[in-house]
């Protein structure tokens, strides 16, 4: 059951989507033609059905549906929608958390990196590599610490969520970003050191290898390590492992071309 501090504003929240829903900022009806190209045994919801489904208090999958179906259409992004993703995020149910944490990756703004920190502490792996994948798609360098913090073994023991952790650090050109991916090379999971690897190169335009010691050495005799810093993006709606990307194929011939993260403007690149 959704918690109870939350229930009222929720119903509030319920009752203004349904009459809302459907429709983008300029009244366009966009939800049925955004489904096409969706997969799964199951029929698309309606609307009306998507935004009772992310409501319903008793069911647990059916609030991770709805928000898995809403974040995903067209009009997913609406403030109604990305209030009631930040309401999922406190769910009890980790799923519904890791659904919630997806949706505000994709349509939140930079101050929910805020409530994306928090979910990288998430008692579910689920959660925190949702979180972290979605601090990807946000810039806020107030992120920066808890991100630094999950990139260290120790701390989190998840190599998905340090890949995607060490993936996001490479949006902040920072001598302690760059010290930490360094060391991150040194990762037990490959993934983790390709990652690391790929955003030192991002912030750098420069490769010294895999060797943390070469890059340690590289920076230290040139005057700006980040004089040639690449513009930072990523590439939505790739396929991974879990059940929140089963629902849409844009990978597939619908795939949108490299995005910028919100709050990243072109003088902070």
């Amino acid at each position: 059951m959704v918690k109870t501090r939350s229930a009222a504003c929720v119903a509030c929240l319920a009752l203004g989507m349904i009459a809302h829903v459907g429709c983008t900022s300029d009244g366009g009806v966009t939800y049925a033609s955004f489904y096409e190209g969706l997969t799964g045994d199951e029929p698309a919801p309606t609307p009306v059905e998507a935004v009772a489904m992310m409501f319903n208090r008793e069911d647990a999958d059916q609030r991770r549906k709805g928000v898995g179906w809403l974040a995903a259409s067209s009009f997913g992004g609406e403030p109604e929608y990305v209030a009631s993703y930040r309401l999922l995020a406190a769910d009890p149910n980790p799923n519904v958390r890791a659904a919630a944490a997806r949706a505000l990756g994709l349509h939140g703004s930079p101050e929910d990196a805020q409530l994306l920190s928090v979910l990288l502490t998430d008692e579910d792996p689920l959660v925190r590599w949702q979180a972290a994948d979605g601090l990807r798609k946000i810039h806020n360098p107030a992120a920066v610490p808890a991100l630094l913090d999950r990139l260290i073994e120790d701390n989190e023991e998840d190599a998905d969520t340090r890949t995607a952790v060490a993936q996001a650090l490479g949006q902040y050109a920072d001598r302690i970003v760059f010290n930490r991916l360094a060391a991150a090379l040194e990762d037990r999971s490959f993934a983790v050191v390709n990652a690391a690897h790929q955003s030192l190169m991002q912030l750098t335009g420069h490769d010294a290898g895999l060797d943390p010691g070469d890059w340690s050495r590289w920076a230290d005799s040139t005057p700006n390590p980040f004089a040639n810093q690449r513009p930072y993006t990523y590439q939505p709606y790739k396929p991974t492992r879990d059940f929140l990307d089963r629902y849409v194929l844009f990978w597939n011939n619908k795939s949108p071309g490299p995005q910028t993260p919100r709050g990243l403007s072109s003088a902070d690149k």
